[in-house]
């Protein structure tokens, strides 16, 4: 079978302290893009992209004084390196955000 790639991205602004989000996408460019909007949306003026992934999980970590983003098969994976990451350099790390965007199984 087929299978149809299913992106997801998330955007922040951290000086207003911004998130944007996106998930189910065909492309990365759009992934990107409604995540940028939604930072927009929510208040945000320089929102970048943190993370774009296709087909499986991503998860956002916050430290003290860091922030980082890692993609993972399931979201599990995607916490867990994003954690490690987060306590290597940092201290208070807890996730703030994860989300699946898994591929779609097409008959053939």
């Amino acid at each position: 079978s087929k299978s149809l790639d299913q992106w997801q991205a998330i955007a922040t602004d951290t000086v207003v302290g911004v998130i944007g989000t996106s998930a189910d996408k065909t492309t990365w460019n759009e992934a990107e893009c409604e995540a940028i909007s939604n930072c927009q949306e929510k208040g945000g003026t320089a929102c970048n992209i943190d993370i774009s992934y296709a087909n499986g999980c991503v998860a956002m970590v916050f430290g003290n004084s860091m922030k980082n983003s890692k993609g993972g098969s399931n979201q599990a994976q995607a916490e867990q390196r994003a954690m490690e990451q987060c306590k290597k350099d940092d201290t208070n790390c807890r996730v703030i955000y994860s989300a699946c965007s898994l591929p779609i199984e097409v008959p053939q």
